[in-house]
C-alpha cells in the first residue's frame, strides 16, 4: 500500500468543514481536483466521480463509501484498470481550539500498479490535493 497525505487548519468548526464536504453537487463551483461528484454522502452510497490531477486529463470512475461519521469521517473506494489500482480516498475532521478543524485529506492506493502509478503521479496528486484543501478553506471560511 502506497499513501499520499496532506492537512491544513481551517478556521471553522468541523460541522461547517462537513456541510461543505458532504455537499457533492456543490463540488464544482470550489474544487479544482474533485470536478464533480453525483451521489449522496451515506453509508455505502455508490457515486460517480470526475477527477482532475494537475495538467492530467479529467479521469471518471465509480466509487462506494465506506467510511462516514458526519462530522469526523468520509471516505470512498474505488477500483482502476481491473483491479490493478485501487484507491481508498478519505477526508478526517479534527477539532481544535477556538473554532477551528484540522483537515486530512488523504488516499492510499494498493494492488500490483500501486508503486508504479505513484511514482510518476505521487507530486501532482499531492498538489491536486493540496489545492482542494485550500479551495475548501477558502469557502467555508467566507460563510
Amino acid at each position: 500500500m502506497k499513501r499520499v497525505a496532506t492537512e491544513l487548519v481551517i478556521d471553522a468548526p468541523p460541522e461547517r468543514v462537513w456541510a461543505a464536504l458532504a455537499d457533492f453537487g456543490g463540488y464544482g463551483a470550489w474544487n479544482p481536483c474533485l470536478r464533480r461528484i453525483s451521489g449522496e454522502a451515506g453509508p455505502g452510497a455508490k457515486l460517480r466521480i470526475t477527477i482532475r490531477f494537475g495538467w492530467l486529463p479529467p479521469i471518471r470512475f465509480r466509487a462506494r463509501i465506506d467510511r462516514l461519521r458526519r462530522n469526523e469521517l468520509l471516505g470512498w473506494r474505488a477500483a482502476f484498470l481491473f483491479g490493478l489500482l485501487e484507491g481508498q480516498h478519505w477526508f478526517e475532521l479534527h477539532p481544535l481550539d477556538a473554532g477551528k478543524t484540522r483537515l486530512v485529506h488523504a488516499e492510499t492506493f494498493s494492488g500490483v500498479l500501486a508503486a508504479p502509478f505513484l511514482s510518476f503521479f505521487s507530486g501532482v496528486i499531492c498538489k491536486s490535493y493540496e489545492a482542494a484543501n485550500l479551495a475548501l478553506k477558502a469557502i467555508v471560511e467566507q460563510k
